[in-house]
């Protein structure tokens, strides 16, 4: 359900948004960007409507920021008297719309509309509106954390089609089984990790600042931590059903394409968004968005597997998988030539000029510590917050095709490195699920507990799918195991092993990165330094023993609790 408000608010908050009382809306441009990041950051830890957290801004109420005559600063807002400053800016906005009805709709000029970038909220969006969305490599979104906010309190997608059917029952029953389980194990996995690090043990092991705080903060500080790690462990019980809150900024040629394709896809939550987003994007870029008509061909591709036949249209043969896997990496395609290529890409840029094929020509007689010489002299001056390895793409171009085997939670984070060409199937139990050890650690019945879950919502999902393949993703929970294919340059490589194998990070995406930097390194073994990689030996090893350690950086560190 959207939040409600009073007329007085809706008047004031339509200066800044599309619509006060929209599912979907959008941010105009009378709101400063940094402004809507700001925001946005805000909901990706607070279930509340970023609308709301707009709201707080007017009336001077943020914590931490308050202010004074915000109900005036309202009312002004509200009756026209006030404008921001900035608003003088628009005045040419007629002659801009004139210019984009020229070029845009009359010769197709699509590179002006990658210029206009368009801020766009979702509320109450289920996690399959984020997977698609992510899948726009142009749009980039924040959204509500699994580590802060309690999505037992969130509402679930009840997909209309299938509550008016006969497996409306069994679908209910499958969701009210996970989020039961869900709210049960988070209080236990709570208590749990009281008993592993109590106050006392966590306060030793935090800095001067935070020992020096008065005792009712540094409380508020450890439940804080206990939660998030509780939520860790709890979250593989959520459904894809689960709905959260969404910001992202696209730019109005990406949004064509996303309208225009989620206008023919399989599940009316789409199909719905892309009509809502039409709507009030269309308020913001209104010369703009102009093929935003269904699509045939695009939902020939979202909708293309025929399921009663059991095959992929054009005749291409096709079982579904329903053998279980673990954890896990498999590098499907790598360049054996990668450290030669890597290095002439740097060398024609940096020092050689010619061609590609000299430059390697001419690596290719080195001997590898000259190789790895190279190497060093590229990260000598690299730092921690040095994220990228160049400032163009010269790593980017030596390409790596993997296969991570993971669950779906993990998957969900790992999709989010958009840089990267990433593919992955339909979500389904079939493959199994994965149990986290803390829950493998803790009381018997806890476990049956969450096994129950899982066999309840495998029976549910695969009743579903009989009649509704795509609606029964719904009902599968972050535990599934499930597989995400990414082909991506050894810059990427790197920043998403840096990233993604912080100590604060989720256990799972980053075990996921340190499988993918053991896989990587024993393919392409001069990430490390290495001429040859150490076989026989734990990559813990391996890498504490790593002659180059500058370029793919892993973060073995441990930490107790989530800061």
């Amino acid at each position: 359900m959207v939040q409600a408000f009073t007329e007085l608010e809706q008047k004031g908050l339509e200066v800044f948004v599309t619509s006060a009382s929209d599912q979907f809306y959008g941010v105009k441009n009378t709101l400063p960007s940094e402004v809507f990041g700001a925001l946005g950051s805000f909901f990706s830890r607070n279930p509340k409507d970023f609308r709301a957290h707009l709201l707080d801004a007017i009336l001077g109420r943020i914590s931490g920021y308050e202010s004074e005559g915000g109900e005036e600063n309202l009312r002004k807002l509200a009756a026209g008297e006030f404008s921001p400053p900035h608003l003088a800016i628009l005045s040419g906005l007629a002659k801009s719309q004139a210019f984009f009805r020229d070029f845009y709709g009359k010769y197709s000029h699509k590179s002006i509309a990658n210029t206009v970038w368009i801020p766009m909220v979702g509320t109450h969006v289920s996690q399959l509106f984020a997977r698609e969305l992510a899948y726009d490599q142009l749009a980039f979104f924040i959204e509500q954390s699994t580590r802060y906010v309690d999505f037992d309190k969130s509402k679930v997608q009840k997909d209309p089609r299938v509550m008016a059917s006969t497996v409306a029952a069994i679908y209910e029953q499958s969701l009210e089984a996970l989020l039961g389980a869900n709210k049960e194990t988070t209080q236990a996995v709570i208590e749990h990790f009281k008993q592993q690090i109590p106050f006392d043990k966590w306060l030793e092991r935090q800095d001067i600042k935070v020992r020096a705080e008065e005792k009712a903060k540094q409380e508020v500080k450890y439940t804080r931590e206990l939660r998030a790690k509780a939520f860790d462990v709890s979250r593989y019980l959520l459904p894809q059903a689960i709905q959260t809150n969404i910001a992202w900024i696209v730019d109005a040629r990406s949004l064509e394409f996303d309208i225009a394709a989620w206008k023919g896809h399989p599940l009316t939550e789409l199909q719905e968004a892309a009509a809502a987003i039409e709507r009030n994007a269309g308020q913001i870029a209104p010369s703009l968005l102009k093929y935003t008509g269904k699509n045939p061909y695009y939902a020939d591709k979202l909708a293309g597997y025929d399921f009663k036949e059991r095959k992929l249209r054009g005749d291409l043969p096709f079982r579904p998988g329903s053998s279980h896997f673990g954890k896990g990496v498999d590098i499907l395609e790598y360049n054996a030539d990668g450290l030669n290529s890597v290095l002439a890409h740097v060398l024609k840029r940096h020092e050689m000029g010619g061609t590609f094929r000299e430059c390697r020509e001419r690596i290719a007689t080195m001997q590898f510590r000259e190789k790895l010489a190279m190497l060093e002299r590229i990260v000598a001056n690299r730092e921690r917050t040095d994220e990228k390895l160049e400032t163009d793409e010269e790593f980017d171009l030596v390409k790596m095709t993997v296969e991570i085997r993971s669950d779906v939670g993990a998957i969900r984070d790992l999709r989010r490195h958009q840089k990267n060409d990433r593919s992955e199937p339909l979500l389904t139990l079939a493959s199994g699920y994965s149990t986290p050890a803390t829950i493998q650690e803790m009381h018997p019945e806890v476990q049956r507990r969450f096994r129950e879950a899982m066999e309840r919502a495998a029976e549910g999902e695969a009743r579903v799918a009989r009649q509704f393949p795509f609606e029964a993703q719904y009902l599968v929970p972050m535990a599934a195991n499930h597989t995400l294919t990414m082909s991506l340059g050894m810059d990427q490589l790197q920043y998403l092993v840096w990233t993604r194998s912080t100590p604060q990070g989720h256990f799972s995406y980053r075990q996921d990165a340190i499988n993918l930097a053991e896989a990587a390194a024993k393919v392409q073994p001069w990430l490390l330094g290495y001429e040859q990689y150490p076989e026989g030996k734990s990559f813990a090893e391996v890498y504490a023993n790593a002659p180059l350690k500058k370029l793919l950086r892993v973060q073995m560190e441990e930490t107790d609790l989530h800061q």
